[in-house]
């Protein structure tokens, strides 16, 4: 089933809110604006629990400045010095953190307010815009369709395509943040493990080197480990205080990481060969301030600057050619 409401305006755009709900009650709501994950809900001896940071209006969502749920890009993540080459042509486009691009800039995905349709015989909604290069100076216009699948076991499908008038850059993904646990004021007990051997090696401003590091007791989490745990010994090893790395996840048709808490499980898979992990509180400023996280997203991607480190997946989608990336989230007690 899948039903739609107006969920309110965005520069004089009607925002439509989704919710497709399964024969086990299990249900996601998505939004046109941005293409948002608005929220997933799963129902557990009659009670409703849900399992992402979420808002329950459209000002959240407008002045929440974490990217909460969105889809973001033509390009998730950081471009070094906001910068690139492609066929022999350097672009420049305009930095927005820093010296840097992240997450396509001011004018992204994470802007835009989708047209929508749905499906009900497959359980999924489509949304699709055009990404014009005259507002966000990337080359070419690029025609995004973004679908979302609830699936009769609890699995949620992120299906990203594009096709472009000229070579551009193509890496987009959903900015959500999860919490299993019964209380989703703080995700310290929650459980992580990721299939990677390595992360990325990063400056400063968190952009890569272009190396990658073997894993160090902070950032391993090839066993299940507490959220907790990880921050303790990140702190001891090298006092940092938060999560914002990326893993190398390889390409495989296993879970790429699995959160779990409360009894409760949602294993990931990707087509791509990246995974960022951010520690964050987006709805308790003062918490975040003290290191208090309520929330960890998992951005599923190729790794972040690929364009600029050849070693880093090949994230240019060729004039005319159709490319399609899918990010999955099954659900399981």
């Amino acid at each position: 089933m899948i039903s739609k409401k107006n969920f309110g305006q965005v520069n004089g755009e009607n925002v439509e809110l989704y919710t497709i709900e399964n024969d086990n009650k299990t249900k996601i709501s998505v939004m046109s604006y941005a293409a948002t994950w608005q929220n997933f809900e799963v129902v557990e001896d009659g009670v409703s629990h849900s399992l992402i940071e979420h808002y329950d209006d459209l000002d959240g969502y407008l002045n929440d400045g974490y990217q909460v749920g969105r889809n973001v890009g033509r390009v998730a993540g950081r471009i070094g010095n906001a910068k690139f080459t492609i066929n022999g042509n350097q672009f420049h486009l305009p930095a927005n953190e820093g010296d840097n691009l992240l997450h396509g800039g001011n004018n992204g995905i994470q802007t835009h307010n989708f047209s929508s349709e749905m499906d009900e015989k497959n359980k999924s909604v489509t949304f699709k815009t055009t990404m014009k290069s005259s507002e966000d100076n990337f080359p070419g216009d690029l025609d995004l369709t973004i679908t979302y699948k609830l699936t009769k076991n609890d699995e949620v499908e992120i299906s990203y395509t594009g096709v472009s008038t000229e070579d551009t850059l193509f890496n987009p993904t959903c900015h959500v943040y999860f919490n299993l646990l019964n209380d989703q004021s703080d995700v310290s007990d929650m459980s992580l493990q990721i299939n990677a051997d390595k992360s990325l090696a990063v400056y400063g401003d968190k952009v890569p080197t272009g190396g990658m590091l073997p894993m160090t007791s902070g950032y391993d989490f090839r066993k299940p480990r507490t959220i907790a745990q990880g921050l303790k010994d990140l702190y001891d090893e090298n006092q940092k205080i938060e999560f914002d790395d990326c893993y190398v996840i390889g390409n495989t048709k296993s879970s790429v990481a699995t959160l779990s808490g409360d009894g409760r499980s949602v294993d990931l898979y990707s087509d791509r060969n990246g995974m960022v992990i951010f520690t964050a509180n987006p709805k308790d400023s003062d918490k975040a301030e003290k290191h208090e996280y309520s929330s960890l997203a998992t951005e599923l991607q190729y790794l972040p600057d690929a364009i600029n480190h050849k070693d880093f997946g090949d994230i240019v989608l060729p004039k005319g050619k159709t490319v399609k990336f899918t990010n999955k989230y099954k659900y399981t007690r």
